[in-house]
């Protein structure tokens, strides 16, 4: 392996993970994240709720299948 060629972790998030690993998944940021919770286009209990420590959790299959489009 050539010095500059970094590696990648590897991420394998459970099916509801925490939103620090958004960003990896999905590409997708803490900001839009909760412009998606607050204008409704992701739904509380489908694609994301809060863990027993009051932390948003997001459902990977959920946004997996709204980033392909399906409802």
């Amino acid at each position: 392996m050539a010095a500059a060629e970094k590696l990648q972790p590897l991420i394998n998030p459970a099916d509801w993970f925490r939103g620090n690993l958004l960003p990896a998944v999905f590409g997708i940021t803490s900001e839009a994240a909760r412009k998606y919770r607050e204008r409704g286009v992701w739904l509380e209990g489908k694609h994301y709720r809060k863990d027993p420590m009051g932390q948003y959790v997001y459902s990977r299959p959920a946004i997996t299948d709204w980033m392909g489009g399906k409802p």
